[in-house]
């Protein structure tokens, strides 16, 4: 049985979730005005004006977002990566608010407290539909768009595809399969090892997990290791979604009029690496690199990593 709509994995993309797992974050607010939760679950606030510490649910494209909002200002639209979800993006996401600007983070549907209507669906562009409809509901378009990982298909499909509510899209290090040749067919002994995992073990997501970081980092990975602890939570949706949404394809003519900055550290795996010179071309410069070796540099590094990345936001262009 092929518990996949299109059999392919992107590497990349469960590599993140070994960096994801070992720098969880604590909670810590550092930097943050400490302003309390006072906004109407139903209010819109002036991003211009009012300071916003804010858990919300809002209802979008057919179901439910789990949306955090921190800060004041130029709103930032955050998209997590594989294996993640808003809560793990929280000192990111307050260097950015204490930066000067209003930041959204929120569970992609199918993730931590969003909905799961009609999911998984069409990867990357149901997603990016979410994305853009989400930005419409809060009145916040058009936003800065910063995509992790896998969160960087979905924003440069956000930018070619929702262009109105994008002001600049920020792609980091996206494990872009769809654009690298044989990017379809390399992971197809990984996802048949998973497909026959769980054919025998079937729900068993965690193990599926498991397994595939197994084959990834080369040594056994057991479903109760600590390192992958916060990985565990979004077994499910690693295994069954993010397949399809790293299998993205573009084309050249997409991003003609779409502002796009793609970046990579210093030290970007083979998938990243192939995907970045795949979508140089097709955006028509190439990425930037921001100083650090890690992956996920916006768990392990956020101060440093929100300050690298502000200078791209409506001003410098590669």
């Amino acid at each position: 049985m092929n518990h996949h709509p299109r059999i392919a994995f992107a590497l990349g993309a469960a590599l993140s979730l070994v960096t994801a797992c070992a720098n969880e974050p604590s909670p810590d607010t550092q930097g943050t005005p400490n302003v309390p939760n006072t906004a109407s679950p139903t209010s819109t606030p002036d991003p211009t004006t009012a300071w916003v510490d804010e858990h919300r649910l809002v209802d979008a494209a057919g179901t439910t977002f789990a949306v955090d909002l921190r800060g004041r200002g130029q709103p930032v639209l955050v998209i997590h990566g594989a294996g993640e979800d808003s809560s793990m993006l929280g000192p990111f996401a307050d260097r950015l608010a204490a930066a000067g600007h209003l930041v959204v983070t929120y569970d992609r549907r199918g993730t931590g407290g969003s909905g799961r209507d009609n999911w998984p669906g069409s990867g990357a562009e149901q997603h990016s539909d979410d994305a853009a409809a989400l930005l419409r509901a809060l009145g916040f378009g058009p936003a800065q768009v910063v995509g992790l990982s896998s969160g960087g298909v979905i924003a440069l499909d956000l930018a070619a595809r929702h262009p109105d509510v994008v002001a600049d899209a920020f792609v980091w290090e996206a494990p872009a399969a769809g654009v690298v040749p044989g990017g379809d067919a390399f992971t197809a002994e990984i996802v048949e090892q998973l497909d026959t995992y769980l054919d025998q073990h079937p729900g068993d997501f965690v193990g599926a997990q498991a397994l595939l970081l197994s084959v990834i980092v080369g040594f056994p990975v057991a479903v109760d290791d600590p390192l992958f602890a916060a990985a565990r939570a979004n077994a499910e949706p690693m295994v069954r979604d993010d397949p399809t949404i790293t299998l993205r394809r573009f084309q050249k003519e997409q991003f003609a009029d779409a502002r796009v900055t793609l970046a990579v550290g210093t030290a970007p795996n083979e998938i990243v690496a192939a995907a970045s010179a795949g979508l140089s071309e097709l955006i028509g410069h190439e990425a930037v690199v921001i100083d650090t070796d890690q992956h996920e540099a916006y768990i392990s590094d956020p101060d440093g990593f929100a300050q690298a990345i502000s200078a791209y936001f409506g001003g410098d262009r590669p």
